[in-house]
């Protein structure tokens, strides 16, 4: 049995390493920092349909497609006003060209929707006609429904041409419409065929600029802007369920029957087809932003959308998590030129390409049906056999983040809590990893209540120790703060224990760092250091919770570097700008200021970084109360630490400050200015030289 896993195992290997060879596009998933990682193929192309292989006219322009409960397909056959029913084995059986309408032949104008109930009943959005039809898959009329009547008037646009170009039925003979022209959302009718209002309309989203010109602009002005109207849906489909799932652009929604959506989006990024963030599939003018045009609801959850502009096919599960990405454009059997629709048949996928007028029929590899089957056992409470099936995916795929979820979710239930978090970390499932560490920490607390106790014991001993010491520790603070006759001669320690009393008495502590010299610049920029320390550390050992940063690419001396660089930054810009404005002090004393203001950051976030690796999801209100709190109190002195330095009243220091902090982005901005004219100066003297060497 050993063997026979371990031979099946390498034919997975080496079909799914055949497959991502022969395919013409590329399949990958996004990682939790958005990089496009490679991923083996999902699925392939096994076929197409066309005029010649149904031994019929070729098809022209086609615009979609519908499988029935009873496995066959039917085609939208747009330009030749017709529909192919085809069996499940992709046999022609059946034209509809036409049907009787009492005792009047009558035919299509461009059917360029589809839609099958459970009952068998096929809904055809007739749209030159402006009226759906519904039809019996045998092609025999049941009844049409015509234009949208409304009782109340406003309720339609004026003028209205009705246009539809989707259609889906519910459960319950609802039935829901988009239309041209219509940006309130979905029409829906009831069963009998009335007009009831419409659903789900997609929120306007008008852009910060936009609001602000609105508010300030005259009313003949706003006369001439474009109106704030909501996008138009692209798609509907029903799942299983009787949710509707729609689309507009690169969003999805799944909308329940009041029109409100409930979609999940737990994934690392929204369903949003490519992630804009990565830099293989940033917009541009070449490549231009996802946007779908279809979509397919599948069972368990499913569902799988077409991106019209790169011709890509995305699959989710139910909570949001991106399964696979396959398809591209291209003149090949397995590319399209300009995809317009979508189904499935069980796990089949249907394309309609209706540029290259053909319908291409996809089969999934291994890879897919073990993820659509580890899926399916976890749906079904088989959570071990779930978690052999993701172990499977991770042979043929170990950068899946999905599978390592699975894993820990079938461990979770089991109780194997360290396990199930270590899948969690290696899946970057964050919210999964706190319910696990919850249930391990109590786990192990209950495990070593005695062994805690006792460290109690022995720290409250400590601090009773600490009492005895405190009298000494005050004499050494009190020496500190002594005033010393010779300020030149201030030693180290007690200038830097000395920060003690700068931030709990900000006002008296900068006044004798300057003029009683209690500070040290050796004290000052060794807190500078112990601050740039303090960064590095919380960048790295943050708690896996807390820290979303990928440690693989951190650079410590690029994190030094940004708390060293602004720190002397402000200083010299501080330094520049009050020299103009009367300051008082020097450039030394800012440097001394504007460290000891930084000691909260160090004496709050060290700890944090510890305390943070024992903390659950649910207590980070607490660990960002911190990290707030030592970004406030820290600010707080740095303005009162600038104003004594200075001598300056509450609304002047405020404008020196402000004025300081856009200074340092100025000279940010000639900064980078002046390195990227160096950076061409080179480039230029360099192409040069290259040309006369190569000529001479």
């Amino acid at each position: 049995m050993g063997k026979f896993r371990t031979w099946l195992a390498i034919a997975m290997i080496l079909a799914g390493a055949q497959l991502a060879w022969a395919a013409p596009y590329a399949s990958y998933t996004f990682d939790f920092y958005g990089n496009p990682v490679p991923a083996p193929q999902a699925y392939t192309a096994r076929g197409i349909i066309d005029g010649p292989s149904l031994g019929t006219l070729p098809l022209r322009e086609p615009r979609d497609l519908a499988v029935s409960p009873a496995g066959e397909i039917l085609i939208a056959d747009t330009g030749n006003n017709r529909i192919l029913r085809l069996n499940s084995d992709f046999e022609l059986i059946q034209i509809i060209d036409g049907f009787w309408h009492g005792d009047t032949w009558d035919t299509f104008a461009a059917p360029v929707a589809l839609y099958v109930t459970e009952r068998e009943r096929l809904y055809v959005a007739d749209r030159d006609n402006a009226r759906l039809v519904e039809l019996t898959t045998d092609g025999e009329l049941v009844r049409v429904i015509g234009p949208p009547k409304a009782d109340l008037p406003g309720t339609l646009p004026e003028n209205f041409n009705y246009r539809p170009f989707k259609v889906a039925v519910d459960q319950g003979g609802r039935i829901y419409v988009l239309a041209d022209g219509i940006y309130e959302g979905l029409l829906e009718f009831d069963v009998d065929g009335n007009f009831r209002g419409f659903l789900g309309a997609p929120p306007v989203r008008p852009t910060i600029l936009e609001r602000f010109w609105a508010k300030i602009a005259t009313r003949e002005q706003r006369k001439r802007m474009a109106l704030f109207l909501p996008t138009e849906y692209t798609t509907v489909d029903l799942d299983e369920r009787g949710f509707l799932y729609v689309a507009e652009f690169n969003q999805i929604r799944r909308l329940n029957p009041s029109g409100t959506d409930v979609l999940r989006r737990n994934g690392f990024f929204e369903p949003i087809g490519d992630v804009p963030t990565a830099p293989e599939y940033r917009v541009s003018e070449e490549i231009p932003s996802t946007s779908f045009i279809d979509i397919a609801a599948r069972p368990g959850g499913l569902y799988s959308v077409l991106d019209r502009q790169r011709g890509r096919i995305f699959t989710y599960e139910s909570d949001g998590h991106l399964l696979y990405v396959f398809g591209g454009l291209g003149t090949t059997e397995a590319t399209f030129r300009v995809p317009v629709a979508l189904d499935v048949l069980g796990e089949t996928i249907l394309v309609v390409d209706r540029g290259a007028n053909r319908v291409v029929v996809f089969e999934p590899t291994v890879y897919a049906q073990l993820i659509h089957a580890a899926i399916r056992e976890y749906q079904g409470g088989h959570y071990d056999r779930s978690a052999e099936l993701w172990g499977e995916v991770l042979r043929l795929n170990l950068n899946y983040d999905l599978a390592y979820t699975g894993i820990g979710s079938a461990l979770l239930r089991q109780d194997r809590f360290a396990e199930a978090m270590a899948n969690f970390r290696l899946g970057n499932n964050r919210e999964q990893y706190s319910k696990a560490f919850s249930l391990y920490r109590r786990e192990v607390m209950a495990k070593n209540f005695g062994k805690v106790m006792a460290v109690l014991l022995v720290a409250l001993a400590a601090a009773l120790v600490g009492r005895g010491l405190r009298p000494r520790l005050a004499r050494v603070e009190a020496a500190a703060t002594r005033p010393q006759p010779v300020p030149n001669r201030q030693s180290f320690w007690p200038s830097l224990l000395y920060a003690k009393h700068v931030i709990f008495h900000p006002y008296d502590g900068f006044w004798d760092l300057k003029h009683e010299k209690r500070g040290t610049m050796g004290a000052a920029l060794t807190i500078v250091g112990l601050v740039a320390l303090t960064y590095v550390v919380m960048r790295q050992y943050t708690g896996f919770i807390f820290n979303p940063r990928d440690l693989s690419r951190l650079n410590v001396l690029v994190e030094l570097l940004s708390v060293l660089v602004p720190f002397f930054l402000w200083a010299v810009v501080n330094w520049a700008l009050t020299t103009l404005m009367d300051g008082k002090g020097t450039l030394r004393d800012i440097i001394i200021a504007t460290a000891y203001a930084l000691v909260p950051f160090v004496l709050i976030n060290l700890p944090l970084t510890l305390v943070s690796n024992y903390l659950t999801m649910e207590e980070g209100t607490f660990y960002h109360f911190f990290r707030i709190a030592a970004a406030l109190w820290t600010a707080y002195l740095i303005f009162i630490g600038m104003a004594v330095t200075h001598d300056y009243e509450k609304g002047k220091n405020f404008w020196t400050c402000l004025l300081t902090i856009v200074g340092i982005g100025v000279v940010l901005f000639i900064g980078l200015l002046f390195i990227h004219v160096i950076n061409v100066v080179v480039g230029f003297i360099s192409s040069v030289y290259a040309e006369l060497v190569l000529r001479l």
